[in-house]
């Protein structure tokens, strides 16, 4: 999060429907004593974030969700939300204040952060999914870094260091995502995490009541990082339900519950949705996008040799960084 010159009117909230991070942006926004204020635009996460202009708002991580709010410019959902805990909470973050409870929330917030939903989500997709976005992701990282090059911004120099570090990490996740072993190893470690991350959010339930949420009859911040989880479940893989339901029986009138109530179909549901999704994508042309990929019509332009080297030199130490 940096602070800005100039100061918004109101927050915007930039967001890719189905995202994780993005689910959680928009469900802590919802809440928020702002929620009638929020501008949430939709941000194709394989293109519109690599442009010059998003990422000089965000060149932190040129990702999604980025909010724009006061005079603050958040790059990272965790921190989109603390902000709207500490500046604008809603009613039931404001009862678990004056409760004297912020710590043990904050306290389960770090364990579920902790979990590796990229991991659990292309564990799942498979490496042919998962390799069509990055490759659409890594053209078009490409086709603004040869911008910035041939255009010579007055702040060229920052722009070409964000996306060699862009390119060098959307690299490293190609190379993470192949099939094998490992991945199967990996994959079995990240849903062993995940219950355990399951079995606290169960805990809680049963100290608040079991017929609430986690922290009582209102939702919180506490749900805003434990409910876009489940979401996951929903689009990508509804059959797990029955071992999660296996596991952790509580969790199942939790769900149901939120699935019943207003701000979580306005602030997280409602974006995965047929109609949401399907307006989404056919408004961004991603039919078209992929279809132009798989035919070779989507191509990366050329680069330097000193970039290159620079991106290959940059993926090399980050991927030793993560060992």
């Amino acid at each position: 999060m940096r602070k800005v010159a100039k100061r918004v009117e109101k927050p915007v909230l930039y967001q890719f429907v189905g995202s994780f991070n993005s689910g959680k942006a928009t469900f802590a926004a919802q809440l928020s004593s702002r929620r009638s204020e929020f501008d949430i635009r939709f941000t194709l996460h394989m293109r519109d974030n690599y442009t010059l202009e998003y990422a000089r708002l965000n060149p932190d991580t040129m990702a999604v969700p980025t909010m724009e709010i006061d005079d603050c410019v958040c790059t990272d959902s965790y921190d989109m939300i603390m902000y709207l805990l500490d500046n604008y909470p809603g009613a039931g973050d404001q009862e678990v204040v004056k409760s004297g409870k912020r710590a043990e929330m904050l306290k389960f917030v770090d364990a579920v952060k902790e979990w590796d939903e990229y991991m659990f989500t292309y564990g799942h997709m498979g490496e042919s999914s998962s390799d069509t976005a990055n490759g659409i992701r890594l053209v078009y990282l490409r086709r603004s870094l040869r911008q910035v090059l041939d255009e010579k911004p007055e702040d060229e120099a920052f722009l070409t260091d964000a996306y060699v570090k862009k390119i060098a990490g959307v690299t490293n996740m190609k190379r993470a995502q192949v099939e094998g072993e490992q991945k199967q190893k990996d994959l079995a470690e990240n849903i062993a995490h995940l219950h355990r991350v399951l079995a606290l959010g169960s805990e809680l339930l049963a100290r608040s009541g079991g017929d609430g949420f986690l922290f009582g009859k209102e939702l919180t911040t506490a749900d805003v990082f434990f409910l876009p989880i489940f979401r996951i479940f929903f689009v990508a893989l509804p059959t797990f339900f029955d071992e999660v339901w296996q596991k952790h029986p509580t969790l199942r009138g939790y769900w149901e519950r939120a699935l019943a109530h207003p701000d979580v179909e306005a602030g997280l549901m409602h974006y995965v949705r047929k109609p949401a999704m399907i307006g989404a994508m056919f408004g961004a042309g991603v039919p078209r996008l992929i279809l132009s990929w798989k035919l070779g019509c989507v191509n990366a332009p050329e680069l330097p040799e000193g970039i290159e080297r620079r991106i290959e030199e940059e993926a090399e130490k980050a991927w030793l960084a993560r060992s």
